[in-house]
């Protein structure tokens, strides 16, 4: 009857609340988005090593109480150097030096501790150094840890330093039994000793000072030199390490910096992208494993395990809640369907509506002893809609003496709109002969609706009363036309309703009428 898809009045009352549709759809896709944030834990050791590069920085946070952080014992033929920017012997090495009769200073100063050349020196020797807590139960918050490049192919470096509390850095060579062992050098400030270098020294290093580790790995004609640290407890054969709560490592220019915080396997952390942009780490949630540092002259690998947090190169890893739907079909295709379903009702108003035309009025064709109340309250909605001039009631309308073709004819020449009001005895209703009127060629009903038609008005033939619309067979030849318009109909129960749907529809432009051609 209409050629927009808007003809319906529930699409157009839904259109006209498209503001609702548009808020819900933002809120829809505002909350999906949120699902978007919290991220669960990843397992560290799925990732892989990091790797740092000469310049960069690994920094660990929130270690563990615990008396040992990191140690590291040379290879055969191997040499380590120790230079500390700030240093002091610590008690028991003082005592012991006194002991054996040898002076030192007190107080910080610069230190080194250095591997003194001796002939016949056996390449069975191995240096080692031990990092620990100065107090067990209160570790540094902060250990940094610098990868340096080294001056030679055979040569790494790393730069340490301790925020938040003293280092204690014990430097011992293992006892062989072997009298050209190498001695070992300590300077203190001004004063140089020269030391066995099995007979262990303890420095106590203060919080922020730099100390730095020169290790000179072997002549071998191995293709790839590594010197290998270990945190804590670590050891290859029955794992472990130093148990900390965050750990970073620095970008470098064209790359973000990596970020772990630590966590239980599975958990999730809200806004997970921006908090670890921001180095915000969930207090007490969990620890990494930092296990090894092989250390490369071209950088070093840092080995780790544990579940975190993680933030690679600007993006936070793990697996979102959105992406837990998408894995059940079920919630997947209901979230779908209730985004599909608001996009549809957004577009609604972006659709062109039906054309209104300017109606100039309407005429009611219908039977008194039919559907005359029915047609009096459709009256009634009409002209409170449309006004009394613009609406044309065949009995009402006619003036006392008027020619009642002739009024047909002008009261049709002025309306847009015929409704042919059909009830249960339209069709049936019979004169006192037993005839039927409809079949009576002075009938004016008939007379109006075959008028109506020849003027190729606009013909809506109107249900009430429960009445079904009469076949072509059962018409008349001149109005058989009416059995292939398009009906409306008006139930008793919801009176107004149709009534008033009707009503604006009336106010739409028509689409293009097939002409019935009854059958032979």
């Amino acid at each position: 009857m209409f050629a927009s898809p808007l003809r319906y009045r529930w699409l157009r009352e839904l259109r006209a609340l498209w503001p609702w549709a548009a808020g819900l759809l933002l809120v829809a896709l505002g909350s999906q988005f949120a699902l978007t944030s919290p991220r669960t834990s990843v397992n560290l050791e799925a990732i892989g090593p990091l790797k740092a590069l000469p310049g960069q920085a690994i920094t660990v946070t929130g270690l563990a109480t615990g008396k040992a952080l990191v140690n590291y014992s040379t290879g055969r033929g191997s040499g380590l150097d120790l230079r500390f920017d700030q240093a002091r012997l610590a008690p028991e090495t003082r005592e012991l030096l006194q002991r054996l009769g040898i002076a030192s200073p007190d107080g910080d100063a610069p230190a080194s501790w250095i591997t003194r050349a001796e002939p016949r020196a056996g390449d069975e020797i191995m240096s080692r150094f031990e990092v620990m807590s100065v107090d067990t139960g209160n570790p540094p918050g902060t250990l940094l840890l610098r990868v340096l490049a080294g001056a030679t192919p055979r040569q790494v470096r790393l730069e340490l330093s301790a925020q938040g509390a003293p280092l204690e850095v014990t430097l011992s060579m293992p006892w062989t039994g072997d009298v050209h062992a190498p001695h070992k050098i300590l300077r203190l400030g001004e004063t140089e000793l020269v030391l066995p270098g099995t007979l262990p020294i303890k420095l106590h290093v203060p919080a922020e000072a730099i100390w730095r580790a020169v290790i000179n790995l072997p002549d071998t004609p191995q293709p790839t030199l590594v010197a290998n640290l270990e945190f804590g407890s670590f050891s290859g054969r029955e794992g472990g390490g130093l148990a900390v709560s965050a750990l970073g490592l620095d970008g470098i220019p064209g790359s973000a910096p990596f970020l772990a915080c630590g966590a239980t396997s599975g958990r999730q952390l809200w806004r997970a992208a921006w908090r670890l942009a921001k180095g915000d780490c969930p207090a007490k949630a969990g620890t990494i494993q930092v296990r090894s540092l092989e250390m490369r002259s071209d950088g070093a690998v840092l080995v780790v395990g544990g579940h975190a947090w993680v933030l690679k190169d600007g993006e936070a890893l793990g697996e979102d809640i959105l992406a837990r739907l998408r894995r059940q079909p079920v919630w997947w295709a209901l979230l779908l369907l209730v985004d599909g379903l608001l996009v549809v009702w957004c577009v609604l108003a972006l659709l062109p509506g039906p054309r209104r035309i300017a109606l100039r009025g309407v005429f009611i064709s219908y039977r008194r002893s039919d559907s005359g109340p029915r047609v009096g309250r459709l009256h009634d909605r009409l002209v409170a809609r449309l006004g009394a001039e613009r609406v044309f009631l065949d009995v009402e309308s006619i003036p006392a003496g008027e020619d009642f073709d002739r009024f047909i004819a002008d009261s049709l020449s002025k309306v847009d709109i015929v409704l042919a009001v059909i009830g249960p005895q339209w069709l049936e209703l019979r004169d006192h002969q037993g005839l039927r009127r409809l079949d009576a060629e002075d009938d004016l009903v008939r007379r109006e609706i075959a008028a109506a038609l020849n003027a190729r008005l606009r013909v809506i033939p109107v249900l009430v009363g429960g009445a079904t619309m009469p076949t072509a067979d059962q018409l008349p030849a001149d109005i058989v036309e009416l059995a292939g318009r398009n009906t409306v109909e008006i139930g008793e129960r919801q009176f107004l309703r149709d009534a008033d749907d009707l009503i604006e529809q009336l106010e739409f432009a028509a689409g293009p009428f097939t002409a019935y051609a009854p059958s032979n």
